[in-house]
C-alpha cells in the first residue's frame, strides 16, 4: 500500500484547504495509506478530516520559520511516504529542496492560483520546482502562464480541475419567491483580489435604485485588518448595515448557498475558484467576474452573466439583469448550474487524474 502525505501550512477556512482535505479522504477510499500534515493551528477542516478516517499530524516545532525545514526534512525522513502532495507555496518550496537532498519520493506541488506579477517569492518558487515530478494547476489559466514563462517546467504539468462534492452541495426546492428579498451569497476572504469595496459600491447603486436585496458575505477576516476596515467602513459609509451583512466561515457552506438565491464571484483575479463551483452545484444563477477559468467553469447567458470587475458601472449593470430575469428564466439557469456541476466537477474525474500520477 502506497504511503501518501499531503502536506499544507494549515488546515483553515481556504480553497486550497478544503481541496486538500477533499483528496485525502478520496485517496483513503482508494486504499491509500494517507496523512495529512499542517503547522499552523487553524483546524477548519480537522474535525471533517478525523471523521473520515484520516490520520492528522500537527507538526511540532514547524510553527517557527526558523525550525520549519528541520522540522519537516525530520518528519519526512523517519516516515519515508511514497508520494507527498503539497497544497502551498511554502511547503512546496521545502518539499522540492528535500528532493534536491536526495529524498526519494514522488513529488506533486499544487498551483491554487493565477499568477499574476512574477515576485521574487514566486521566481524561487518555480526555480524550485526543477525537482518536482509534476506540477499540478487547478486552473488552465495558470497552466498557460507557467508554459509561457517557464517552459523548461511544461513536460511536468498536469491540469486537474477542482473537485466538488455533488452530493453534499445540492439544490434546496424554495418556498414561493413572490414578493421575497433577493438574496446574494458571496464566499470568500477578505483580501484584495477579492474586490469588496468596488462589489459594495456597485451594490448601494443597486439599492439606491430601489431593488430590495440582502448580500451576505462568508469568510475569514485573514491578517489583512486593513483591507478588512475598508471593507466594514464602506458598507457603515452606505448605510447599508442591514443590506451588505458580513459572516465567520461557515462549516456548513452548502446551506447558505441553499438558502440564497443568487451568486456572486467579484474577483480582479482567481484561479479555479471552488466557491463558484460549489454555489452552481447548489443550482443557483451565477453572475461573476471574466477573469481566470470562470468563463470555462459557467456559460454566459445560460446560467449566468460575466462583468468586468474593474468596471463597477459594467459590474452594477450585470447584477441588476440578473436581479430583472423572470421566475421562470432563473429556474432554466438554476437547472444549467447544476447539470453543469455534474457534468464537470465529478469525484471519478478528479481521483483518477491524481491516481495516474501518483
Amino acid at each position: 500500500m502506497k504511503k501518501i502525505v499531503c502536506l499544507i501550512e494549515n488546515l483553515g477556512a481556504g480553497g486550497a484547504e478544503r481541496q486538500i482535505s477533499y483528496l485525502a479522504v478520496l485517496l483513503r477510499q482508494q486504499g491509500y495509506d494517507v496523512e495529512v500534515w499542517y503547522y499552523i493551528k487553524r483546524e477548519f477542516h480537522l474535525s471533517y478530516l478525523l471523521e473520515n478516517g484520516v490520520s492528522v499530524r500537527f507538526i511540532q516545532g514547524a510553527e517557527s520559520l526558523k525550525n520549519r525545514f528541520r522540522a519537516i526534512k525530520q518528519l519526512i525522513a523517519s516516515n519515508k511516504p511514497d508520494t507527498v502532495i503539497s497544497y502551498s507555496a511554502s511547503t512546496s518550496i521545502i518539499a522540492c529542496a528535500l528532493k534536491l537532498l536526495g529524498n526519494n519520493f514522488n513529488l506533486i506541488v499544487s498551483e491554487r492560483s493565477t499568477t499574476q506579477n512574477l515576485s521574487l517569492r514566486d521566481r524561487i518558487r518555480f526555480i524550485a520546482y526543477r525537482w518536482a515530478d509534476y506540477i499540478v494547476p487547478n486552473s488552465f489559466s495558470q497552466a498557460s502562464y507557467i508554459e509561457a514563462h517557464f517552459k523548461n517546467l511544461s513536460k511536468k504539468i498536469r491540469v486537474i480541475t477542482n473537485f466538488i462534492d455533488t452530493k453534499t452541495f445540492v439544490p434546496k426546492a424554495k418556498g414561493n419567491t413572490q414578493l421575497k428579498t433577493t438574496n446574494i451569497i458571496c464566499v470568500g476572504r477578505l483580501v484584495p483580489a477579492k474586490n469588496i469595496p468596488v462589489f459594495i459600491d456597485a451594490i448601494n447603486k443597486i439599492v439606491a435604485d430601489g431593488y430590495d436585496i440582502v448580500v451576505d458575505w462568508f469568510g475569514q477576516q485573514t491578517n489583512n485588518k486593513e483591507y478588512a476596515a475598508l471593507c466594514f467602513s464602506k458598507v457603515k459609509q452606505y448605510n447599508l448595515d442591514n443590506i451588505f451583512i458580513f459572516h465567520e466561515a461557515c462549516e456548513n457552506i452548502a446551506s447558505q448557498y441553499q438558502a440564497a438565491d443568487i451568486f456572486c464571484l467579484p474577483s480582479i483575479y482567481e484561479g479555479f475558484p471552488n466557491v463558484l463551483c460549489e454555489a452552481m452545484s447548489c443550482g443557483l444563477p451565477v453572475v461573476c467576474s471574466d477573469v481566470s477559468d470562470v468563463k470555462n467553469i459557467m456559460e454566459n447567458n445560460i446560467n449566468g452573466y460575466l462583468f468586468n470587475p474593474n468596471d463597477v458601472n459594467d459590474m452594477t449593470a450585470t447584477i441588476k439583469r440578473i436581479l430583472q430575469i423572470s421566475k421562470e428564466e432563473r429556474k432554466k439557469m438554476s437547472l444549467h448550474s447544476r447539470k453543469l456541476a455534474e457534468e464537470h466537477f465529478s469525484t471519478d474525474f478528479f481521483i483518477a487524474k491524481y491516481k495516474e500520477i501518483i
